[in-house]
Protein backbone atom coordinates (compact mmCIF):
# COMPACT_ATOMS: atom_id res chain seq x y z
CA UNK A 1 0.00 0.00 0.00
CA UNK A 2 2.77 2.55 0.78
CA UNK A 3 5.10 3.84 -1.69
CA UNK A 4 7.20 6.37 0.05
CA UNK A 5 7.79 7.04 3.23
CA UNK A 6 9.10 10.72 4.59
CA UNK A 7 11.28 10.90 7.81
CA UNK A 8 13.19 13.20 9.88
CA UNK A 9 17.03 11.88 9.23
CA UNK A 10 18.52 10.58 11.69
CA UNK A 11 17.41 8.11 14.57
CA UNK A 12 14.15 8.20 13.10
CA UNK A 13 14.58 7.61 9.76
CA UNK A 14 17.30 4.80 10.77
CA UNK A 15 13.83 3.17 13.06
CA UNK A 16 12.16 3.26 9.28
CA UNK A 17 15.02 1.40 7.36
CA UNK A 18 15.44 -0.75 9.91
CA UNK A 19 11.74 -1.81 9.57
CA UNK A 20 11.13 -1.91 6.33
CA UNK A 21 14.65 -4.42 5.93
CA UNK A 22 12.25 -6.60 8.88
CA UNK A 23 9.34 -6.47 6.80
CA UNK A 24 11.59 -7.06 3.65
CA UNK A 25 10.29 -4.35 2.33
CA UNK A 26 11.59 -1.75 -0.92
CA UNK A 27 9.47 0.99 0.40
CA UNK A 28 11.12 4.27 -1.07
CA UNK A 29 12.04 6.45 2.38
CA UNK A 30 12.90 9.77 1.66
CA UNK A 31 15.10 11.00 4.35
CA UNK A 32 14.16 15.17 4.95
CA UNK A 33 15.75 17.64 7.17
CA UNK A 34 14.27 18.88 10.57
CA UNK A 35 12.26 21.76 10.42
CA UNK A 36 9.24 22.80 8.02
CA UNK A 37 11.54 24.69 5.39
CA UNK A 38 14.31 21.73 5.22
CA UNK A 39 11.27 18.95 5.13
CA UNK A 40 9.26 20.91 2.59
CA UNK A 41 12.33 21.18 0.25
CA UNK A 42 13.26 17.51 0.88
CA UNK A 43 9.43 16.64 -0.46
CA UNK A 44 9.68 18.95 -3.41
CA UNK A 45 12.67 16.82 -4.11
CA UNK A 46 11.41 13.62 -4.14
CA UNK A 47 8.10 14.79 -6.11
CA UNK A 48 10.85 15.93 -9.13
CA UNK A 49 12.62 12.64 -8.47
CA UNK A 50 10.37 10.14 -9.30
CA UNK A 51 6.42 9.04 -8.72
CA UNK A 52 5.39 8.88 -5.20
CA UNK A 53 2.37 6.86 -4.68
CA UNK A 54 0.72 6.44 -1.68
CA UNK A 55 2.81 7.89 0.94
CA UNK A 56 2.96 7.97 4.85
CA UNK A 57 4.67 10.97 6.40
CA UNK A 58 6.04 9.50 9.96
CA UNK A 59 8.68 10.02 12.88
CA UNK A 60 8.24 11.18 16.21
CA UNK A 61 6.50 13.96 17.75
CA UNK A 62 5.67 15.93 21.53
CA UNK A 63 2.32 15.51 22.89
CA UNK A 64 -0.02 18.53 24.31
CA UNK A 65 -2.47 16.26 25.41
CA UNK A 66 -2.23 14.51 28.80
CA UNK A 67 -4.59 12.07 26.84
CA UNK A 68 -1.98 10.00 25.00
CA UNK A 69 1.14 8.65 26.43
CA UNK A 70 4.95 7.95 25.00
CA UNK A 71 4.87 5.46 22.70
CA UNK A 72 1.75 5.90 21.14
CA UNK A 73 0.92 5.94 17.33
CA UNK A 74 -0.83 9.09 16.60
CA UNK A 75 -2.73 8.87 13.18
CA UNK A 76 -3.12 12.54 12.30
CA UNK A 77 -6.39 13.62 11.47
CA UNK A 78 -5.71 17.09 11.12
CA UNK A 79 -2.54 19.08 11.32
CA UNK A 80 -2.98 23.09 12.11
CA UNK A 81 -0.73 25.72 11.34
CA UNK A 82 0.75 27.69 14.28
CA UNK A 83 0.99 30.78 12.82
CA UNK A 84 -2.75 31.86 12.13
CA UNK A 85 -4.65 28.03 12.86
CA UNK A 86 -5.88 27.67 9.77
CA UNK A 87 -6.24 23.36 9.42
CA UNK A 88 -4.92 21.03 6.87
CA UNK A 89 -7.74 17.78 7.01
CA UNK A 90 -6.19 14.16 5.57
CA UNK A 91 -7.77 11.71 3.93
CA UNK A 92 -9.89 9.95 6.76
CA UNK A 93 -10.15 6.44 4.68
CA UNK A 94 -6.37 6.41 4.42
CA UNK A 95 -5.76 7.00 7.78
CA UNK A 96 -8.36 4.24 9.44
CA UNK A 97 -6.73 1.39 6.51
CA UNK A 98 -3.63 2.69 8.22
CA UNK A 99 -4.50 2.39 11.78
CA UNK A 100 -6.30 -1.04 11.51
CA UNK A 101 -2.66 -2.47 11.00
CA UNK A 102 -0.92 -0.72 13.95
CA UNK A 103 -1.93 -2.03 17.69
CA UNK A 104 -3.85 0.31 19.86
CA UNK A 105 -3.56 3.18 17.18
CA UNK A 106 -4.81 6.31 18.08
CA UNK A 107 -6.92 8.39 15.39
CA UNK A 108 -8.66 11.37 14.71
CA UNK A 109 -5.50 13.00 15.93
CA UNK A 110 -5.29 17.03 15.56
CA UNK A 111 -1.76 18.13 15.19
CA UNK A 112 -0.14 21.37 15.52
CA UNK A 113 2.91 22.13 13.02
CA UNK A 114 5.52 24.40 15.04
CA UNK A 115 8.51 25.99 13.38
CA UNK A 116 10.95 25.47 16.50
CA UNK A 117 10.76 22.47 18.89
CA UNK A 118 8.49 23.08 21.69
CA UNK A 119 10.27 22.23 24.92
CA UNK A 120 8.50 23.61 27.73
CA UNK A 121 6.25 21.37 29.88
CA UNK A 122 4.07 24.66 30.43
CA UNK A 123 4.15 25.85 26.84
CA UNK A 124 2.87 22.06 25.88
CA UNK A 125 0.18 22.98 28.28
CA UNK A 126 -0.76 26.52 27.26
CA UNK A 127 -0.65 25.15 23.33
CA UNK A 128 -2.98 22.53 23.81
CA UNK A 129 -5.76 24.35 25.55
CA UNK A 130 -5.46 27.07 23.35
CA UNK A 131 -5.40 25.18 19.94
CA UNK A 132 -7.06 22.34 21.06
CA UNK A 133 -4.16 20.23 19.24
CA UNK A 134 -3.06 16.98 20.63
CA UNK A 135 0.42 16.59 19.38
CA UNK A 136 2.70 19.32 17.61
CA UNK A 137 5.77 18.57 15.23
CA UNK A 138 7.80 20.43 12.78
CA UNK A 139 7.84 18.53 9.35
CA UNK A 140 4.50 17.36 8.68
CA UNK A 141 2.41 20.04 7.91
CA UNK A 142 4.90 21.39 5.16
CA UNK A 143 5.31 18.14 3.07
CA UNK A 144 1.30 17.23 3.83
CA UNK A 145 1.05 20.60 2.00
CA UNK A 146 3.11 19.66 -1.11
CA UNK A 147 1.66 16.06 -1.69
CA UNK A 148 -1.50 17.21 -1.22
CA UNK A 149 -1.13 19.94 -3.72
CA UNK A 150 0.05 17.24 -6.44
CA UNK A 151 -2.64 14.86 -5.28
CA UNK A 152 -0.85 12.35 -3.76
CA UNK A 153 -2.51 9.98 -0.99
CA UNK A 154 -0.79 10.62 2.28
CA UNK A 155 -1.92 9.61 5.76
CA UNK A 156 0.81 10.97 8.63
CA UNK A 157 1.10 8.51 11.91
CA UNK A 158 3.82 10.05 14.29
CA UNK A 159 4.81 8.47 17.63
CA UNK A 160 4.79 10.64 20.60
CA UNK A 161 8.30 10.56 22.24
CA UNK A 162 7.77 13.12 24.79
CA UNK A 163 4.52 14.05 27.20
CA UNK A 164 2.53 17.10 28.12
CA UNK A 165 4.17 17.28 31.48
CA UNK A 166 7.81 16.49 29.97
CA UNK A 167 10.03 19.76 30.12
CA UNK A 168 12.51 18.90 27.45
CA UNK A 169 16.12 20.14 27.52
CA UNK A 170 16.76 23.40 25.12
CA UNK A 171 17.07 21.27 22.09
CA UNK A 172 16.38 24.68 19.79
CA UNK A 173 19.76 25.58 20.64
CA UNK A 174 21.70 22.24 18.69
CA UNK A 175 19.87 22.80 15.59
CA UNK A 176 22.16 23.81 13.08
CA UNK A 177 19.57 26.20 10.90
CA UNK A 178 20.36 23.63 7.05
CA UNK A 179 17.74 21.03 8.69
CA UNK A 180 20.32 19.19 11.21
CA UNK A 181 21.36 18.51 14.57
CA UNK A 182 24.85 19.26 16.05
CA UNK A 183 26.03 16.64 17.60
CA UNK A 184 28.35 18.47 20.28
CA UNK A 185 25.69 21.22 21.02
CA UNK A 186 23.23 18.20 21.39
CA UNK A 187 25.08 16.54 24.18
CA UNK A 188 25.86 20.39 26.05
CA UNK A 189 22.14 20.95 25.69
CA UNK A 190 21.62 17.41 27.79
CA UNK A 191 24.33 18.31 30.28
CA UNK A 192 22.88 21.45 31.38
CA UNK A 193 19.75 19.95 32.82
CA UNK A 194 20.69 16.08 33.38
CA UNK A 195 17.01 15.25 34.52
CA UNK A 196 15.04 16.24 31.63
CA UNK A 197 18.07 15.18 29.19
CA UNK A 198 18.19 11.57 30.98
CA UNK A 199 14.01 11.36 30.70
CA UNK A 200 14.22 12.32 27.21
CA UNK A 201 16.57 9.88 26.21
CA UNK A 202 14.70 7.09 28.01
CA UNK A 203 11.44 7.99 26.45
CA UNK A 204 13.37 8.53 22.96
CA UNK A 205 14.45 4.92 22.77
CA UNK A 206 10.74 3.96 23.76
CA UNK A 207 9.77 6.18 21.32
CA UNK A 208 12.10 4.83 18.51
CA UNK A 209 11.28 0.97 19.05
CA UNK A 210 7.69 1.82 19.09
CA UNK A 211 8.05 3.80 15.54
CA UNK A 212 9.76 1.18 14.24
CA UNK A 213 7.22 -1.49 15.44
CA UNK A 214 4.95 0.81 13.45
CA UNK A 215 6.38 1.14 10.72
CA UNK A 216 6.86 -2.45 10.26
CA UNK A 217 3.45 -3.53 10.88
CA UNK A 218 1.99 -0.83 8.02
CA UNK A 219 4.98 -2.80 5.47
CA UNK A 220 3.86 -6.44 6.16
Amino acid sequence: MISTIFVPRGAEADAVRRAAARARSNVRVVETGIGPIAAGQAADEAIAAAPVGTALVTGLCGLLSPSFSVGDALVYGEIARGSDGVALTLARDLGGAFATKIPHAQTGIRALASERIVTSAREKTELGKRTHADAVDMESLAIVERLQHHNVPVAVVRVASDGSNDTLPELDRALDGAGGMDGLALALAMLRQPASGFRLAVNGTRALRALRECVEALLR
